[in-house]
């Protein structure tokens, strides 16, 4: 299946670029179809290419010191992952497997590094492509320094279903499968503190889904959790 370039003109790590230059990268690329559960490529493996999301979710995570694996982040639709500059010959310091049935377009790495040297606006985006994840790993950081797990996990909730959300009668769910262990990482806290906020929220029926799934009920409420402001009863 061929990949069209239009699909690169309204993501920001490609604006750049002028219309040739979208249309030379999207035909050098392969689109791949993973499955839930199925490893793009594993932390330690020499790098070997470049991906974009085109659809689904990927999770990123790497090996902890004295448990498994740690969850570091989740790339969305849109988003390069697994390499961003010239990395060839390089180690991956992640491990990516696919959260849900994901489409993927691959380049290989010599010939994304060739992109890089030939197209500066590539190099641009990219960099914008960084700092954007910085900050979030940032904002992460300060709120696992200043804020209590509970709050945490409200934020982390937050930016799931902004990131995420898919609006339906009950709620808004978030569009792929997220365990609770996954949710302690990111929030830099124990499963324990974390299944036990979650539950709470379940019987105050804030939040739904069981132990795979996040739906939000209560949006008013979440937002109040987050940021210590008491949430007005609608009449």
């Amino acid at each position: 299946m061929k990949f069209e370039s239009r699909a690169l003109k309204r993501l920001p790590v490609f604006a750049a670029l002028t219309p040739e230059q979208r249309r030379e990268i999207a035909s050098a690329a392969l689109l791949r179809n993973i499955a839930k559960g199925e490893c793009v490529f594993r932390e330690a493996e020499i790098v070997s290419n470049a991906f974009l999301i085109v659809s689904g979710h990927v999770k990123l995570s790497r090996g902890g010191w004295h448990r498994d694996s740690v969850t570091l982040s989740i790339a969305h639709p849109g988003e390069p992952f697994g390499v961003t500059g010239d990395r060839s010959g390089h180690q991956q310091t992640k491990t990516a497997v696919a959260l849900c049935d994901c489409r993927l377009a691959i380049w290989p790495i010599q010939i994304w590094n060739e992109f890089l040297r030939a197209m500066p606006g590539l190099t641009v985006g990219l960099l914008q492509d960084v700092e954007r994840r910085l900050a979030i790993t940032e904002d992460r950081l300060a709120e696992i320094a200043s804020l209590d797990v509970s709050r945490r996990i409200a934020h982390l909730v937050l930016r799931l279903i902004d990131q995420a959300g898919r609006q339906e009668t009950d709620g808004v769910w978030v569009d792929f499968p997220v365990t609770r262990q996954e949710i302690a990482a990111l929030t830099g806290t124990t499963l324990h503190s974390a299944s036990r906020i979650l539950t709470r929220w379940e019987r105050e029926r804030i939040v739904g889904g069981g132990r795979r799934e996040l739906m939000v009920r209560n949006i008013p409420a979440l937002l109040s959790l987050a940021t210590g402001v008491t949430a007005h009863k609608v009449s």
